[in-house]
């Protein structure tokens, strides 16, 4: 069953040309140049972008939705042997996907560690391999990594080569992205926000900075636009934002629709406007830049990490005596910080997903005991499910993982070739968007087995799926000290795993709103973001054995601050765990109670697994 918000399937999976193709026709693009840098963004550095709009795709077919890479001209490599036309740069949820989906012949993968800096990779490799001369597609790059490439660059006393995008697309055979979807308003029972509170509370943060009115905010990211503008849109698959960029000045807000949304509908609630005028110009930089000519500005507000390479250079050449406030961030912090309807909206979306899942589960577990249930059959039946519940669109591609493609931890391909066999695991992580605008994302796993089917599972399998649970439920046991950062969250509750003598390449967990990965909260071992108030978060641990199986228990709190010293984590999502798996003899009391009062609240709800037995 199709979701309101679906779009058809990719059609870059089948591209007629293959790689030596693509890359022969990058190499007339590309004279005097030792290296291209590809990234997986798109003007809107969006992070689940489409394949026909995807470079890095388009040049190695790999299909995460994060990861870089290198193209090296054959002019370049002559004089280094071995070095393979392309570099590919991923983090640990990516090592086993990349591996399979690349051509080692044309491909390096590059596997780097828990959750590091992928770009801090990408410029490594050209250090090491002398490239002085990098393209690089400024308007698919940020303005801080754009920042931090030139000073790369400064240091091998190289230099950096604006390309444009759309070129790299048509040499690697690509077509881009369009879509002519409305943008439309939320009501403010779903977000407790309008334009016009955003627009105002954005207007005096500018001002308390400066003490004037004549400031300019831009932004390109899709989800700052649907929070500045209480809207959605669906432009791009798994993201419920628009694709567009949005001014801000005085009572004047200009939203800029660039020719892949240039003949979407704008259908804004003009109640919510209040004493701001939103003006809409569809695809004319020429336009833009007359319409911004217009304002006195005196300082220009962006977050240097939420522009284009490309956007700032346009402003700055309006206005060359602005002020530029680069790092100003006020947009994320209070995205992140949820008001009380959206809290409420959260819980809701996340009670229908709960409902949707453990449906799910229950229906693999129980037939895949008599008969093959592939990956394919248990993906259609969860979006069926999520389709009965409501959902307008997933938040992103479900992992519906069998046997040893349980350890694939972004395993995104489900197969309908592989099954659920009595005696394996099952990892299945999905989300879903519904009618109020925000997203879902939680994992769970189940035995394809159990005392019905006589199958009983192995030792390893208990193992690790206990340890993962213990980890996965600490916070929601003893809540967590509001001191400490992302990073200091992280390590606690990976602890835990690492006590079983195991560890995860990848974050604990990540910021769920408008996007399924939304920044201002982030617990990794990088992230030095501190906790907030109100804030939605997954906790995420898992344990995955290559070609065995894996486990990943997730669950999805909202930070609600007990005093100023601690926050609880109210879990929103109730979908019961697989006791066939679980070792009670190893859950502290502690455990044990809370997992128990957890099964009860999901047997109210109907959404339990198998019994509990505490």
């Amino acid at each position: 069953m199709d979701l309101k918000y679906d779009f058809a399937p990719s059609a870059a999976s089948t591209v007629a040309s293959g790689i030596p193709v693509a890359l022969e026709r990058l190499e007339g693009l590309l004279a005097g140049v030792d290296a291209l840098v590809l990234t997986s963004k798109d003007p809107f550095l969006s992070e689940y972008v489409p394949r026909e709009n995807n470079p890095r795709f388009g040049a190695t077919r790999f299909s995460g939705s994060v990861g870089d890479a290198v193209y090296f001209t054959q002019e370049f490599r002559k004089s280094r042997p071995g070095l393979k036309p392309l570099m590919l740069f991923v983090d640990g949820r990516y090592h086993l996907q990349a591996d399979q989906e690349t051509d080692p012949s044309f491909v390096e993968v590059v596997k780097l560690d828990v959750e590091p800096n992928i770009e801090a990779g990408v410029q490594k490799a050209l250090v090491s391999t002398g490239a002085r001369k990098v393209a690089l597609d400024f308007e698919r790059t940020s303005l801080a990594a754009l920042d931090r490439y030139r000073v790369t660059m400064k240091q091998l006393s190289g230099e950096l080569i604006p390309v444009e995008g759309s070129g790299i697309l048509r040499a690697l055979g690509l077509t881009g992205w369009s879509t002519d979807r409305p943008v439309f308003s939320l009501a403010e029972i779903h977000t407790g926000r309008t334009l016009a509170k955003n627009l105002r509370a954005l207007s005096l943060a500018m001002h308390e900075k400066t003490g004037d009115t004549e400031s300019l905010h831009l932004t390109v990211a899709t989800d700052d636009a649907a929070f500045l503008l209480n809207a959605r849109a669906y432009h791009l698959p798994h993201l419920a934002s628009m694709l567009a960029y949005t001014f801000l000045y005085k009572n004047e807000c200009i939203l800029f629709l660039p020719e892949c949304s240039g003949s979407a509908p704008v259908e804004l609630d003009p109640s919510q406007f209040g004493e701001f005028r939103v003006t809409v110009i569809r695809n004319s930089i020429p336009e833009l830049k007359r319409e911004l000519s217009r304002f006195n500005v005196k300082s220009i507000f962006f977050h240097s990490a939420t522009v284009n390479g490309l956007l700032p250079t346009l402003a700055s050449g309006l206005f060359p005596d602005a002020r530029v406030y680069p790092d100003f961030n006020w947009v994320l912090k209070t995205r992140t910080r949820k008001t009380p309807e959206e809290m409420g909206s959260i819980r809701a979306s996340f009670l229908k997903s709960s409902r949707a899942i453990a449906r799910t589960l229950r229906f693999g577990k129980k037939e895949s005991q008599v008969r093959k249930v592939s990956e394919l059959e248990l993906a259609r039946f969860l979006k069926q499910a999520y389709a009965e519940e409501g959902a307008v669109a997933l938040s992103f591609s479900t992992i519906s993982g069998a046997g040893g493609n349980s350890a694939i931890v972004h395993y995104s391909t489900p197969s309908a070739d592989h099954c659920f066999d009595p005696g394996k695991l099952a990892l299945l992580d999905s989300g879903a968007y519904y009618e109020n605008g925000f997203c879902t994302d939680c994992t769970r796993g189940f035995f394809a087995g159990g005392a019905d089917s006589g199958v009983k599972p192995e030792a390893w399998q208990v193992e690790i799926y206990t340890a993962t649970l213990k980890s996965a439920i600490q916070p929601f046991l003893t809540g967590v000290d509001a001191a400490w950062s992302g990073r200091e969250v992280d390590s606690w509750i990976r602890s835990k795993v690492k006590e079983a003598g195991y560890d995860y390449l990848h974050g604990t967990g990540h910021g769920i709103g408008i996007h399924v990965h939304e920044e201002g909260i982030r617990l990794s071992t990088m992230s030095i973001y501190p906790q907030s108030d109100y804030a939605c978060v997954s906790v995420e641990p898992g344990i995955y054995l290559k070609d065995k199986g894996g486990v990943r228990v997730e669950n999805v709190a909202l930070l609600i601050p007990e005093g100023s010293k601690r926050y609880r984590y109210e879990n929103v999502v109730f979908v019961g765990y697989d006791w066939d798996l679980i070792d009670a003899s190893r859950l502290t009391p502690e455990e044990k109670d809370y997992l128990k009062g957890y099964e009860e609240k999901c047997r109210e709800l109907g959404t339990t697994l198998t019994p509990c037995p505490l």
